[in-house]
């Protein structure tokens, strides 16, 4: 896979408008002015004036089974938990790498096997789906 502007180097890093990728920042200036659509090509795509004042206004474009909520996504931004395990260099840099992959299962398929990289998922996994009083009950005969 190669830049999307010079169309040589190795794309490190992804335009946050439309995920194309590009190398550097020459590279980005020119698809900022030139390329850009400023439209994204995500699936899951959030239309909005501002997800962060009033998340229950945010609605997708094209939402699927497994879209999560914008209300559910913002009590991740609020999860001091997970800011915590974000502070981590880390999981930055594999998070990092998986979005940068062109082969992103496999990537996430190795970082499920990092111990902060699962506690980071958990905690995503238990702040978006929270486990039922059923459930709790459950792992707790478990113990």
């Amino acid at each position: 896979m190669a830049c999307s502007v010079c169309k040589e180097g190795l794309p490190k890093y992804k335009c946050p408008s439309c995920r194309s990728p590009y190398c550097s920042i020459p590279c980005w200036k020119t698809h900022k002015s030139d390329r850009c659509s400023k439209e994204s090509t995500a699936s899951v795509s959030i239309h909005t004036e501002d997800v962060n004042s009033n998340p229950k206004k945010a609605t997708y474009l094209f939402p699927t089974a497994d879209t999560v909520p914008p209300e559910k996504l913002q009590l991740l931004g609020d999860n001091e938990q997970l800011k915590n395990i974000l502070s981590n260099p880390h999981v930055r840099t594999i998070l990092t790498s998986l979005d940068n992959s062109s082969n992103p299962s496999k990537v996430l398929q190795e970082a499920m096997q990092e111990p902060i990289f699962v506690e980071f998922v958990d905690e995503c996994m238990k702040t978006i789906n929270p486990p039922t009083q059923e459930e709790l009950d459950e792992a707790l005969m478990l113990l």
